[in-house]
């Protein structure tokens, strides 16, 4: 089994200690290959917002270097996690900078199969709030690039360093965690293809739609949807 993990900060601090938790709690269930990519140094630049992607396709974008390689190992790879403290009340700007640069994988433009059978799940820390803001971000974008389930789980210790954090409320996350990674570990290695959420099925066709009615046919997107065999529906990726 291989898994991708994308770390939305550099401090390895509690967000990196539950992590490192659920992994090793997946890998008493199993052989696992582990992908681990540190923001913001594995993606260490912001969307330019030049649509490069949209326009020239994604080779073009002047991140490259850096987008592509990830995106291959995500494509490639069985299950995904997408980690994140929580800063001002959302998730941290790495992570969303992360995100920006592959909206051109949203399903109205050209999503990867592969990520219509995939699992994914978010993790989040916070001393206070903001971690269903920061969790709902991620959650909306995974969808948005077709993802089969994305399951999420996420703690307030009230204290910034793990070693303070009362020895309850650790006994508590710990248990969680290791609950959430036998559960999801189980989820991905038995392949199961959901039913996709209402929300995906609905964008698909949308979609569909929206490109039926798109009058450049040399758009890439349409390009995409044509060779993939959705325009014309003899195909899906479900």
């Amino acid at each position: 089994m291989k898994i991708v993990v994308v770390h939305g900060s550099p401090r390895k601090g509690n967000t990196y200690k539950a992590t490192k938790q659920f992994k090793e709690e997946m890998e008493k269930q199993g052989d696992i290959e582990f992908v681990d990519f540190f923001l913001p140094k594995d993606m260490p630049e912001f969307c330019h917002g030049c649509m490069n992607c949209f326009l020239k396709g994604e080779l073009t974008c002047p991140h490259a270097r850096y987008t592509m390689p990830i995106l291959d190992q995500m494509v490639s790879a069985d299950g995904l996690i997408f980690t994140t403290p929580v800063f001002a009340l959302s998730l941290s700007g790495c992570m969303k900078s992360f995100l920006d640069h592959y909206a051109y994988i949203f399903i109205v433009h050209r999503a990867r199969s592969e990520m219509f059978h995939k699992k994914a799940f978010i993790l989040a820390s916070t001393v206070g709030a903001g971690s269903k803001a920061a969790i709902k971000t991620i959650s909306t974008s995974l969808k948005y690039w077709g993802v089969n389930r994305v399951y999420s789980y996420s703690f307030t210790t009230f204290g910034t360093e793990w070693n303070n954090i009362e020895t309850e409320k650790k006994s508590k996350i710990k248990s969680d965690i290791a609950d959430k990674a036998k559960k999801f570990y189980t989820e991905v290695d038995s392949g199961k293809k959901h039913t996709p959420y209402l929300f995906i099925s609905f964008m698909f066709k949308m979609s569909r739609f929206i490109l039926k009615k798109y009058a450049d046919e040399t758009s890439l997107d349409k390009q995409y949807w044509i060779k993939k065999g959705w325009y014309s529906g003899e195909k899906s990726p479900f």
